[in-house]
């Protein structure tokens, strides 16, 4: 005999965490799917535990011929690419090149304004609730330069996202060795953004976020969201371990996943990854990382986690399920070590995870409008965690009917119709 509930959220990463316990908070019963036998262990295990506020200008493709012709070259740290994955992937990329257009990207930017403005205030509502207040620490997030060109043209873009309220301090090399003593490079300068953020471990808030939701009297099954159905009725029904669960509404919180399940249905959406790996060392005796570092120019971060210091690559263009690649550690860790006193290696494995990417950079966010009672709530590229409680917060405004706290349509999957 089927489980039922009135709502069934696919997918127990942080996004769908958050969209569970939101929508717990405006009264519904709901019943957290996930595949794996624990929450937060896929996608949001790996990040580098940031809540970024200031990360509303979106991450955009470069437009100019140089540039591009630079990471045609695939010799680069920050991003590379897997050649066999380019003709699946170009479709998406030509769409994210488009809406990389200045016009675009200031659309994507102003829609992304209201949702990171949201996203300390809705995590802390929560973490109070979770008992996990003091997971949050105020370190910011500190960008290192040692190439001097670089450091005028981000300090310049910088001046420029604090009149919308972004807070930065310029530091000077002295202001940098201050701040992190331990650091080995010659710096030219630093950008330290105050208003992040950090975790000591993204899987420990996740840990809390389920207590909380269980205790809230949610409900966790193991299944494969891709045997979800519908009947003539609208119930929607997903088929457990043992028998199903029955819903009236489902979430589709399945991050790079997603379009896996949407297919069967015939919604198609240009959801492409963008690939990152991770590793932890430990720091050399006596010394010590303080603060979530970046070195900017090396294209990796550096960030001091309950796991040891945690090594952060940036982007790799390849297939979700594709083996994973040694090229871009293999490039960066050298430098690493050049950059602060890493000790040893902890994994032999290193993790790997997809970010969930649409062109224009932002999440979908709302009903079908083909099928009632199917929500979206993904595609939160590199800022999942940050997103993840503000964006669960509309959803479920949204769901309940209320007047929510900004105009969804940005995050409309129509806008891809």
């Amino acid at each position: 005999m089927s489980e039922k509930t009135e709502i069934a959220v696919l997918g127990a990463g942080i996004v769908g965490l958050c969209n569970a316990l939101q929508l717990q908070r405006e009264g519904f019963h709901v019943t957290l799917v996930d595949r794996a036998p624990s929450p937060g262990r896929e996608t949001s295990f790996g990040n580098a535990g940031l809540i970024q506020p200031d990360g509303f200008s979106p991450i955009l493709f470069p437009r100019d011929f140089r540039s591009i012709l630079g990471y045609a070259s695939n010799r680069r740290r920050d991003c590379v690419y897997q050649t066999s994955a380019l003709w699946q992937l170009a479709p998406s990329l030509v769409k994210y090149w488009q809406k990389s257009a200045p016009a675009s990207a200031r659309r994507t930017m102003i829609a992304n304004i209201p949702l990171f403005a949201a996203s300390v205030d809705a995590h802390m509502e929560l973490a109070e609730l979770a008992g996990a207040s003091d997971q949050f620490s105020p370190k910011g997030w500190t960008r290192v330069f040692t190439n001097e060109a670089s450091f005028r043209e981000y300090a310049a873009k910088i001046g420029l996202l604090k009149s919308r309220g972004v807070s930065a301090d310029i530091l000077s090399p002295t202001d940098v060795f201050s701040l992190e003593p331990d650091l080995l490079a010659k710096t030219v300068g630093a950008v330290r953004l105050v208003d992040q953020l950090s975790l000591s471990s993204p899987l420990k808030l996740s840990d809390a976020y389920f207590r909380l939701f269980l205790k809230n009297g949610g409900r966790f099954v193991r299944a494969d969201a891709k045997t979800l159905t519908v009947d003539s009725d609208g119930k929607y029904s997903v088929l457990t371990e043992n028998d199903a669960v029955t819903a009236d509404k489902v979430v589709v919180c399945l991050g790079p996943w997603s379009d896996d399940l949407l297919r069967k249905f015939g919604i198609k959406i240009p959801l492409f990854v963008k690939r990152g790996y991770a590793v932890h060392f430990s720091a050399q005796p006596g010394a010590q990382l303080h603060h979530s570092t970046s070195d900017a120019d090396g294209g990796y971060s550096l960030t001091p986690m309950d796991e040891g210091i945690r090594l952060n690559t940036g982007v790799e263009f390849a297939s979700r399920d594709a083996p994973a690649s040694g090229v871009q550690l293999a490039r960066v860790i050298p430098l690493a070590r050049k950059f602060f006193p890493l000790g040893q290696q902890i994994e032999t494995v290193p993790w790997v995870g997809s970010r969930p990417c649409l062109p224009d950079m932002l999440p979908v966010i709302g009903e079908c409008q083909h099928r009632r009672g199917l929500w979206f709530a993904f595609g939160h590229a590199h800022h999942g965690l940050t997103l993840a409680a503000a964006s669960g917060r509309l959803l479920a405004q949204m769901v309940k009917g209320l007047t929510p706290f900004t105009d969804p349509s940005p995050y409309s999957a129509e806008r891809f119709a």
